[in-house]
């Protein structure tokens, strides 16, 4: 088993979007005070394999720990913001609405669901957006749209957040709800929860993140899934974003005592240790420690819409999300 970059003469979907969009220039969103966190794409194009559980935990973990950390849904399936317990029949503004309406900011979408967790919420028209988006390609213009709707959020130029609320006054006009504003947050990881495809909401989450973060099954077609992943990052870098980097792998779902396990580990560890002082967007990239153990109760939690330490804090799956967070907090690429 082996972890290899694959050659296509036929052009990706990462190629054909890398032909029609121009460099991302600072001169977009130099506005307020520069946003100096990390922004994270929580990225695998096979689906199934713990990455929006991966996105809600570790953004809960961090924020147990004393991050500010904003959570984005950019998965048409919503799971992430259903996860997290975001009731959509309250919901005025949606990232749909922010992608593709010119009129509304990140600061009317963005919900606090905890102390130092806010999210982006998502519902399922946001499966219209490259539909909504797509005349914009050919300039770019639809590529950036992620990235230029939220600075003013990060560098925190305009607007606040709202909380969640029970029992409160309407906080809009617009539509009854029940949240209460939240003062300026300087949110200091932003995770980007991506659909399990290489399209335009994808390309998006690249173009606006510093790091990529993998999770994955120790598992063979996950392996070999993982090259074509990374040669992805590439071209994006190439054409797109030559910030992006790899920050490393997050083993989910993970069976230590099977002999498959070690060996896909052992071949990751080695694919990365190989690119070490090259110029491969994944040089820096760790598996990182410690992998994500099996556990009901990261399975239950979503059905409740909590997180696992809100769920069960004392499990092996929220032991582990704990330490994982304090792993990725000491590890930051591109220094």
């Amino acid at each position: 088993m082996s972890v290899t970059a694959t050659d296509h003469t036929q052009p990706s979907p990462a190629q054909d979007v890398q032909a029609h969009t121009p460099p991302i220039s600072s001169a977009h969103h130099d506005s307020g005070a520069p946003f100096r966190g990390r922004v994270i794409a929580m990225m695998n194009q096979k689906g199934g394999v713990g990455k929006t559980t991966t996105a809600v935990n570790l953004g809960a973990a961090l924020a147990r720990l004393g991050h500010p950390t904003l959570l984005i849904d950019l998965d048409p399936q919503a799971h992430l913001s259903l996860h997290l317990g975001v009731d959509h029949d309250q919901i005025t503004h949606s990232m749909y609405d922010l992608l593709t309406d010119a009129e509304v900011a990140a600061s009317q979408v963005v919900w606090q669901v905890a102390e130092n967790l806010a999210v982006l919420p998502a519902e399922v028209n946001l499966a219209g957006v490259e539909a909504e988006l797509a005349d914009r390609v050919v300039t770019g213009a639809a590529q950036n749209v992620l990235k230029l709707k939220l600075m003013p959020l990060l560098n925190r130029v305009s607007g606040v957040g709202y909380r969640v609320s029970q029992g409160s006054e309407p906080a809009h006009e617009q539509k009854p709800d029940t949240r209460t504003p939240i003062p300026d947050t300087r949110y200091q990881f932003v995770i980007i929860d991506c659909p399990p495809s290489l399209g335009l909401l994808t390309i998006n989450a690249l173009v606006m993140a510093r790091e990529v973060i993998v999770p994955m099954q120790a598992h063979f077609l996950a392996l070999q899934g993982l090259g074509k992943l990374f040669e992805t990052i590439t071209m994006v870098r190439q054409g797109i974003n030559p910030q992006l980097r790899v920050g490393g792998v997050v083993l989910c779902m993970h069976e230590k005592q099977t002999l498959l396990a070690g060996e896909v580990i052992g071949d990751v560890k080695r694919f990365l240790e190989e690119a070490r002082h090259t110029d491969q967007p994944w040089s820096e990239a760790v598996v990182f420690d410690p992998p994500i153990r099996r556990n009901i109760k990261l399975a239950e939690s979503p059905s409740f819409g909590k997180s696992i330490f809100d769920y069960d804090a004392a499990c092996h799956g929220a032991q582990d999300y704990e330490k994982l967070a304090r792993s990725v907090a000491a590890h930051r690429v591109g220094k």
